[in-house]
């Protein structure tokens, strides 16, 4: 299918006819959720590592009731490029976010409002759309006086937290822009500010509490990562993951009585630092409180599931489980407890190693994925635009989702050829790059030279550096990814 470039205004609103709109169409159109954990490694769920110290118990059902995929990956290695992918279907990189992520959430947003993206996609193929949980992606909040709130591009250490917000106006640039019809926002994530909610384009409350750094909202609780600035004055951080999940479990019941296809757009806080779960969530895994928070998501999974089985609407209804990246290996605690967050994979969130960007991914779709099955066709979260696109039986505009490959024919339980699909350019976040081409992946050092070469099919724990034996080979792959980073990018 085609897939490029940015859509002008007038191609942005044209008219499209879904398949299933058609006179007569066989069945309905699939419902469509789509649940991101931040930071869940592949050595998390249970099933897919039966050494693993945390119960994961709906995870494993849907293993059990779908597919389970073992080469999926993240477009980046670390968490607002990936989002920026999945939902556009366009590397991060061809942003002006070339490493790292967005340090505030009072960043000029990055997808820019004319951008195609997953839910204007498929709003305009009928769908009722929601963003509820982690944007992370940039908002324009008002500054007092006029304009917009920029904070600073860059505090790591979690200092300098931005005072001067007018919380009282709209905030602009977020998923209303983007094709969401509501949204209910954690801006930030977990640890970033500021610390409050967002439904659709105002401010729940105002936030009025300066929170330090590493400041942690209950004592005894863990305050890991958490940057300064602006919370509301009843703010939980224990609260995040049920409040997000009940939210999720409305726009489900709303969407079924107004009798539309929908699609959720469910991005969880967890397992990301600061690692607080709720209190049903304590104590639940062997893993310390990253692994009860990696419990929490398994529940709010649960929650979904349970959700749609009440509603009546499982059987028409395609649930995708993954992760934005690879997992930190240590608890808030510093200890790993014997857990292998990323499994037997080489690295960890952040790297160009396996362990950073390849992350579970199931897929639940009754009567179309076949159940209990793996599938290791490559698989990337930039390719959900093109593949829900064909899903839906709508065509996107010229130039949409310039990076999307359709692996429809995969959810379908199809076994894709791995060297068929494009190159797929993985970046990390110190914004150095990597390309993946059928078994073989390239690694480059800082000038983009070759590096380290690795055949996974033979090698998935990358232990043997392949560059010297096949210098041809790492030509072709390093002219193939020069190709795809050089190319004019709509």
């Amino acid at each position: 299918m085609s897939r490029h470039l940015l859509i002008s205004a007038s191609l942005l609103f044209s008219i499209v006819v879904p398949a299933f709109a058609a006179a007569g169409a066989a069945e309905p159109p699939p419902n469509i959720v789509v649940i991101l954990a931040d930071d869940m490694g592949y050595g998390d769920p249970h099933c897919y590592n039966p050494a693993s110290k945390i119960p994961t118990p709906n995870m494993d059902r849907l293993a059990a009731e779908g597919l389970r995929f073992t080469d999926a990956h993240t477009p980046a290695a670390v968490c607002t490029p990936t989002r920026y992918g999945l939902l556009t279907g366009r590397y991060s990189w061809r942003t002006r976010l070339k490493n790292m992520v967005l340090w505030t959430e009072y960043e000029e947003p990055l997808i820019e409002p004319t951008r195609e993206t997953v839910a204007r996609l498929l709003q305009r193929a009928g769908y009722r759309t929601a963003a509820v949980g982690k944007w992370h992606l940039g908002l324009n909040f008002a500054k007092p006086g006029g304009g917009f709130v920029r904070g600073k591009t860059d505090h790591l250490n979690g200092a300098g937290g931005t005072r001067e917000v007018d919380f009282t106006q709209p905030v602009q640039g977020g998923p209303l822009a983007l094709g969401f019809d509501s949204s209910f926002l954690l801006p930030g994530g977990i640890n970033l500010e500021p610390h409050c909610w967002l439904a659709d384009d105002r401010v729940v409350g105002q936030p009025t509490v300066w929170r330090a750094k590493a400041a942690a909202t209950r004592p005894g609780t863990s305050g890991l990562e958490v940057h300064e600035g602006w919370m509301t004055p009843d703010w939980s951080d224990e609260a995040v993951g049920p409040t997000l999940t009940a939210k999720a479990e409305a726009f489900l019941a709303a969407s079924v009585a107004a009798r539309k296809p929908f699609f959720l757009y469910f991005a969880s806080q967890a397992p990301h630092r600061n690692c607080v779960p709720a209190d049903f969530a304590r104590g639940k895994s062997q893993a310390g409180v990253r692994g009860d928070m990696v419990y929490e998501f398994d529940w709010a999974v649960g929650r979904v599931l349970a959700q749609l089985d009440a509603l009546g609407v499982a059987q028409n209804t395609l649930v995708i489980v993954t992760s934005d990246n690879g997992a930190v290996p240590k608890s808030d605690e510093g200890d790993d407890f014997g857990h292998q967050s990323n499994g037997e994979l080489r690295g960890s969130k952040g790297g160009l190693f396996e362990g950073g960007h390849r992350v579970p991914f199931l897929v639940r779709w009754p009567g179309h994925a076949p159940a209990g099955r793996t599938n290791a066709s490559l698989v990337v979260l930039t390719d959900l635009l093109a593949t829900l696109a064909e899903l839906a039986g709508i065509k996107p505009p010229p130039g949409a989702g310039p990076d999307s490959f359709s692996v429809l024919p995969a959810l379908r339980g199809v076994a894709m050829d791995a060297a068929a699909r494009p190159a797929v350019v993985l970046h990390a976040g110190n914004g150095l790059f990597a390309v993946r081409q059928g078994p073989w992946k390239l690694i480059f050092d800082a000038k983009r030279q070759p590096a380290q070469l690795f055949n996974l099919e033979q090698d998935p724990r990358e232990a043997t550096n392949q560059l010297a034996a096949e210098p041809a080979l790492a030509a072709r792959l390093r002219a193939e990814f020069l190709r795809i980073y050089d190319a004019p990018s709509p």
